[in-house]
């Protein structure tokens, strides 16, 4: 009997064992299986916004692909406008009310120069901006036939203005615009303009010969009475005083005559002065914004010539691709595989060596020798020689194999894992005395202990078999990881190599933003996509 009684608890126990064996292989699997998962959560994110730019330039294609149809020519009827053709006429009044406000002097007494400054800058940033919207929603093809369109129409308006029909037409197109108490007549035409001109003209050269004949009249009056003066004085120093006062009247009339039109050049100097003051602060302002155009410029030509040489170096053909491929995908795939295979070895030999682990030693309440650990983990001043228990927590540390010197800082953490394993084992033990007591409960009366065994041995058998399944299943999902790690070094590689990583959100780098950098390279990479299909 106690023969039988031993070979049962060691059956037992080899059941336990095994069983421990099996719930630590699930525990592992499903620990590399949250791994797997955490990291597949993570490249979910850039996966969806790669997807994301790919879709927009994809709507984008489409787009381009649609024709446009504008509406006639200095149409009367209104009709619907395509949204390009909206935002397109919407940039050029931006453009033509920014010019418009560059060139208008500022007021005399007023405007501060910085503030007009700031309000130039801010009206150049919103039409920079407006473009940037223009030029990202609407296909290149759709843009440049709307402002075909637009300076086709532009011209047609021109035409029609210079005509006499057209200005005509223009003239009466007018409406008369209707106030509430009085209503005005509608503007003179252009014809009528003239006669009144011409009739003003003609006003003041009847007033001018008017003028002049009273001039006459009155220069021979004065002649007439200089001879009389002439004849009455007959005394030379009185002739001689008359003709002086005479010309000192004459003089004086002619100094008068002087200061006001000094005066007026000396008024007209000052507004010419003050032009001239204008004329400056604007070719100043018109200077700097000249260079700023001309950096602007400078930088449009240089992105244009990046966009020239990655479109060359992307047209290439599917031959350098491969090369580029091959240079850098299959030398990373091929140092890899090397620790893939290690990996893979290292996971079969721990496949392997899982059955034949023993852990029955890590079922013992306490290091042999010694005492059973406590519960509540020793406190760092506990570990001090001078404390009552600090000599035999020393002593436990050396049993352990711990250092010396970091035997507190080692002693807590291993304290801490051994009570967890503690616990662990103790909860796995009342599961399985348990879930043996409900067996031996529910098994009927006349099974043998052989039986029990064979039952046993069959269960472990499907255990293994199934464990063998996750394990393959786990090995596929690794070896899908590591064929796609490379892609995705690859990726990430040449992402991090863009010069756009340089800038934020708020700077620029190279004339361009982060967000323009981020679309270009979608767009770089959209057509490496198709060269390779």
């Amino acid at each position: 009997m106690e023969r039988e009684t031993e070979a049962q608890d060691m059956t037992t126990e080899q059941a336990l064992q095994s069983m421990r064996d099996t719930q630590h292989r699930a525990l592992l699997l499903r620990a590399q299986a949250g791994a797997v998962r955490r990291q597949q959560r993570g490249l979910q994110e850039p996966v969806q916004r790669l997807q994301n730019q790919l879709r927009r330039l994809q709507d984008m294609e489409r787009n381009a692909k649609v024709d446009v149809t504008f509406g006639p020519l200095m149409s009367a009827a209104m009709a619907l406008e395509p949204i390009v053709l909206r935002d397109v006429r919407a940039a050029c009044i931006l453009r033509a009310q920014f010019l418009q406000n560059l060139l208008i002097p500022p007021s005399r007494g007023g405007c501060v120069p910085s503030s007009r400054d700031d309000y130039f800058g801010t009206s150049y940033q919103q039409w920079l901006s407006t473009v940037e919207t223009l030029l990202t929603n609407h296909p290149p093809g759709h843009v440049l036939a709307a402002l075909e369109y637009l300076a086709a129409e532009r011209e047609a308006e021109i035409q029609s203005r210079c005509s006499g029909d057209g200005l005509r037409k223009v003239a009466l197109s007018r409406p008369q615009a209707q106030d509430q108490f009085d209503s005005c007549q509608a503007l003179p035409s252009m014809v009528h303009l003239i006669q009144e001109g011409w009739q003003t003209v003609g006003a003041l050269v009847t007033q001018r010969g008017a003028l002049l004949k009273e001039h006459q009249v009155l220069t021979g009056c004065l002649q007439g009475l200089v001879e009389e003066m002439e004849k009455c004085v007959q005394h030379s120093s009185k002739r001689k005083a008359l003709m002086l006062g005479l010309r000192r009247c004459g003089l004086r009339a002619e100094l008068k005559a002087l200061r006001a039109q000094s005066q007026e050049l000396e008024d007209a100097a000052g507004h010419r002065q003050l032009l001239l003051r204008e004329l400056q602060a604007k070719q100043q302002r018109i200077l700097r914004w000249r260079r700023l155009v001309e950096e602007t410029q400078e930088q449009i030509r240089l992105l244009i010539k990046g966009n020239s040489a990655s479109k060359t170096r992307l047209g290439r053909g599917p031959t350098e691709v491969l090369s580029l491929v091959q240079r850098k995908v299959v030398p990373t795939s091929e140092a890899v595989a090397p620790q893939s295979q290690e990996l893979l070895r290292g996971l079969e030999e721990a496949t392997r060596q899982l059955p034949h682990i023993l852990l029955g030693s890590l079922l013992r309440h306490s290091p042999e020798g010694s005492k059973p650990l406590p519960t509540i983990l020793p406190s760092i001043y506990q570990l001090h020689p001078a404390s009552p228990r600090g000599s035999s927590l020393i002593a436990l540390s050396h049993m352990l194999g711990l250092p010396s010197g970091k035997a507190p800082e080692l002693l807590l953490l291993q304290a801490a894992s051994l009570h967890q394993d503690l616990l662990f084992l103790q909860d796995q033990q009342s599961l399985r005395r348990g879930d043996l007591l409900h067996i031996k409960t529910s098994l009927l009366p006349g099974l043998s202990t052989q039986e029990l065994l064979q039952m046993q041995a069959s269960q472990e058998k499907d255990q293994k078999e199934n464990l063998g399944q996750a394990l393959k299943r786990l090995e596929t999902l690794l070896k899908q990881a590591l064929e796609r790690t490379p892609e995705l070094q690859g990726v990430v590689g040449d992402w991090w190599e863009q010069p756009g990583q340089a800038a934020l959100s708020e700077e620029l780098c190279q004339g361009l933003s982060l967000s323009q950098w981020q679309l270009r390279w979608v767009q770089a990479q959209g057509a490496l996509q198709q060269l390779c299909r």
